[in-house]
């Protein structure tokens, strides 16, 4: 029988599946079960860069109307700014001591700012790891590509800085050069690149005049940008990486290996199918296949179809398209 057993972020895995941020690994019980019904790891639900700022602001409000001497000392040594949510971290906490499969927190973030305190807290409170989602469409007119760019790389190292926890950053496509960029965030330490973050889709409602924001779940039809990109990252950086969205069947996630993939997010199929049992049907395809190929470990065809021929970063992406653009009638 085929061996799944893989390695994201230095973290040994079991097989390379691995539940990603959602509502479903926002509640032990659902996080237990999901280890129950196979997966090798689970991202927690974001907790939000906004959110932290709330909480630390309620706490100064608080203790701004209290003349004590303690809440005088509290909030001079900036203590509310360095505490954040609790029960962020009690989640963590209670699901170390409840599954055995890695628990890598997840916070949604923007700026480089009193919140990466935030991140020492996840780490003492037992996260076997970090992702960072860089989730933020650049609207001010001033700020060009490159000064995105480098706030966020000066965000990463900011975290960094104050954890010793293998750190992932889940990237969107839309970088005017994600391949420099990507290389940029492995020079500096990380550790992990998730490939993509599926940003909230706007949609009018023309009977209200209304803008809402529509379901927007996966198909294995959303999978190309994630392979095209992983395939020609991989020899270019050495963290890991993994593909997110599209993950629905062994075939996806088979896909995501031979690119070079390390892991598969799954998240969109726990929704649609509405059954935790798609985790086994997954791995079970792997096994299958793998066996039929004759691959006894996922070592031995990962990265098989990466960019690998040319070193210029544009040999994958041209041929292709040219050989795909010459068949099509």
């Amino acid at each position: 029988m085929a061996c799944l057993k893989t390695s994201y972020l230095g973290l040994d895995l079991k097989n390379p599946l691995v539940a990603s941020s959602s509502p479903l690994t926002n509640d032990v019980e659902s996080v237990a079960k999901l280890e129950q019904c196979g997966v090798a790891a689970v991202v927690l639900r974001s907790i939000f860069e906004e959110q932290i700022a709330a909480d630390v602001s309620d706490m100064y409000a608080a203790l701004e109307g209290d003349t004590s001497a303690a809440a005088l000392e509290y909030l001079r040594a900036d203590l509310p700014g360095q505490l954040g949510p609790e029960s962020y971290l009690d989640k963590i906490a209670d699901l170390r001591r409840r599954v055995k499969i890695p628990v890598i927190a997840s916070v949604n973030c923007v700026e480089a700012s009193k919140w990466v305190n935030y991140a020492k807290k996840i780490e003492h409170a037992g996260a076997s790891a970090l992702e960072l989602n860089l989730y933020h469409m650049p609207v001010n007119p001033d700020e060009t590509s490159d000064k995105v760019e480098a706030r966020q790389v000066a965000l990463v190292k900011a975290v960094l800085a104050e954890v010793r926890l293998p750190v992932a950053v889940k990237l969107s496509q839309h970088y005017t050069a994600l391949l420099p960029f990507a290389r940029m965030l492995d020079a500096v330490g990380v550790k992990g690149l998730v490939f993509f973050n599926r940003f909230l889709q706007t949609d009018v409602d023309p009977a209200s005049e209304a803008m809402f924001y529509a379901p927007n779940y996966s198909s294995p039809k959303v999978l190309h940008s994630q392979l095209r990109w992983t395939a020609i990252v991989r020899s270019w950086v050495r963290c890991s990486m993994a593909v997110s969205g599209g993950i629905h069947s062994s075939g996806e996630l088979v896909k995501a290996l031979l690119v070079g993939a390390d892991v598969g997010y799954i998240c969109s199929a726990l929704y649609v199918r509405e059954d935790f049992g798609v985790i086994q049907e997954i791995l079970d395809g792997l096994s299958a296949w793998m066996d039929r190929k004759g691959y006894p470990s996922l070592d031995t065809f990962r990265g098989k179809l990466r960019e690998k021929d040319l070193t210029d970063g544009v040999g994958f992406e041209r041929s292709q398209y040219v050989k795909t653009a010459t068949h099509v009638v």
